[in-house]
């Protein structure tokens, strides 16, 4: 029985043609790709896997894919769907660091202190403290 789903991480479509053929068999029913499709990549998921049932791509991917694309999967019975499965970039302050923040602004302290005080760009402690809607 195949996996659930398939995840091609390449973003260069040389490496990806090679992923999909490594990766990729009659078995395999859903992909995920991390680059928007084209006709040459569609091709090659279709050739590995003739049994495919759905195609995701990230939300923002999946806006730009042509429509001329989306209709030719729909046409041939194959799922194209937004999927978000990695949300964002990790953040490089721990929760703790952000609280602080927000604590050290609520007893008084500036920015420009908060920030010397925790060793947090300035920028980003605006960033907070804007998002807090303070």
């Amino acid at each position: 029985m195949g996996r659930e789903i398939v995840v091609l991480r390449s973003s260069q479509k040389d490496v990806l043609i090679e992923e999909i053929n490594q990766k990729l068999d009659s078995s395999t029913k859903k992909v995920h790709l991390s680059i928007r499709p084209t006709i040459n990549i569609l091709a090659s998921i279709l050739t590995a896997a003739p049994n495919i049932e759905a195609i995701t791509c990230p939300p923002s991917l999946y806006e730009r894919t042509p429509k001329k694309i989306r209709t030719a999967l729909e046409k041939i019975g194959i799922k194209f769907e937004p999927l978000l499965l990695t949300p964002g970039r990790p953040r490089s302050h721990p929760n703790w660091k952000i609280q602080k923040v927000y604590e050290l602004e609520r007893q008084g302290y500036s920015a420009k202190e908060i920030s010397d005080k925790l060793g947090i760009p300035l920028t980003t402690v605006y960033y907070y403290l804007k998002k807090e809607g303070r």
